[in-house]
């Protein structure tokens, strides 16, 4: 991984990883962007996500995410679904393990299609800051308290 981002929430809530709980704000959409061109592809969008995750929950840094580690990231973490993407069975999922599982179950192309409301196969910065306002929403949770749990990081 060689873009660490760091938020106050797990895949639970991974949409705040890249819209709303990284400060400031606009740096998240910046590293998704890896060709600079003002827009996220969904092949950056699944690149960046998986980094975020990884980012998330991986405390020791060895590319491997445990379910001890993946619980302290989502406390409400259940065993048998951390297993369905350990393929090899050590009890460890590498990011090739999550990539194949997230492709497979269209996890970050269902939400990149609910970001991109213009349906050109980009999310742009505007685009994203509105579903993060509409998740804010939807979720009770203010941008202040957003922005306060990633301050925290």
């Amino acid at each position: 991984m060689n873009r660490k981002t760091s938020v106050q929430c797990g895949l639970g809530a991974a949409t705040a990883l890249f819209l709303a709980a990284c400060a400031p704000q606009q740096a998240a959409f910046d590293l998704a962007d890896a060709d600079d061109d003002q827009k996220v592809s969904l092949q950056e969008f699944e690149r960046y996500m998986l980094e975020a995750v990884f980012a998330e929950a991986d405390a020791d840094g060895n590319a491997k995410v445990t379910f001890e580690e993946w619980k302290a990231a989502n406390p409400d973490a259940d065993p048998e679904k951390f297993r369905a993407p350990d393929k090899d069975g050590d009890r460890m999922v590498s990011p090739e393990e999550a990539e194949a599982f997230f492709a497979k179950q269209g996890t970050w192309a269902d939400l990149f299609d609910k970001i991109d409301t213009d349906n050109d196969g980009y999310v742009t910065s505007a685009e994203a800051v509105a579903f993060r306002d509409r998740m804010a929403a939807l979720s009770g949770t203010t941008l202040q308290q957003l922005q306060q749990a990633a301050d925290q990081k």
